[in-house]
This record gives C-alpha cells, structure tokens and sequence, in this order.
C-alpha cells in the first residue's frame, strides 16, 4: 500500500511556535518537516516497519520516557 498524505491542524501556544520558528530556522528545514520528525520520533514504539527520520535528535532515555508521560509541563492537561 503506498503511503498517503493527510493534512491536520495543530494549535501551538505562542512560545510553542516561536521555539517551532527558531528550531526549524537553526536546523535549516520546514516547520512541518520538524513536526513530522518529532511525530516519527514520539510515535516509534507504535510502528512496525519504519524507523524515526531524527538522526540530528538524540534524547536519553529520560527525556523519551518524558515524552511517552507527557511530563514536559505541556498545558494541555
């Protein structure tokens, strides 16, 4: 089966998108290539086949486990 785009809309809180703006900025690609990387990244437990594209990311494994426990002070909760 080939893959298929799918657009989605995501809110940011204005610190989120200006720390969007300037990461996509100093690591030289689009915001939505950065959004899809931190997906593939936060999402790799629950693929079978592919592999997270974040070879310029590296986080120990206290900071994936943080992410997986949504502890990183999102205020979403």
């Amino acid at each position: 089966m080939e893959d298929m785009e799918r657009r989605t809309t995501v809110v940011l809180q204005r610190d989120e998108d200006e720390a969007l703006r300037s990461a996509s900025k100093a690591a030289g690609i689009s915001q939505s290539e950065l959004i899809r990387r931190g997906i593939a990244l936060v999402t790799a437990p629950y693929r079978r086949h592919r592999a997270p594209r974040t070879g310029w990311l590296r986080l120990t494994r206290r900071e994936i486990d943080a992410l997986m426990g949504d502890e990183l002070g999102d205020r979403d909760a």
